[in-house]
């Protein structure tokens, strides 16, 4: 019975060292996710100096240029 039990003391081990991997992996990639929708949220709030630029009509741009 001793052998048993071992053997199953050893299965449970190996088992619930699988699933420790696989939530330590689930929660990088939850913290991934999470940065990368930080990241896009910043760049999509990213207001850029030459947004301020007035330009010229295409016409007037035309009429103009040599």
């Amino acid at each position: 019975e001793k052998v048993r039990t071992r053997a199953g003391r050893d299965a449970l081990h190996k088992e619930k060292q699988r699933v420790d991997s696989t939530h330590l992996l689930l929660q990088n990639l939850l913290y991934e996710a999470d940065h990368l929708n930080k990241e896009v949220t910043k760049c999509l709030q990213f207001k850029s100096k030459d947004e301020e630029i007035e330009l010229v009509a295409v016409e007037e741009f035309y009429k103009d240029a040599p």
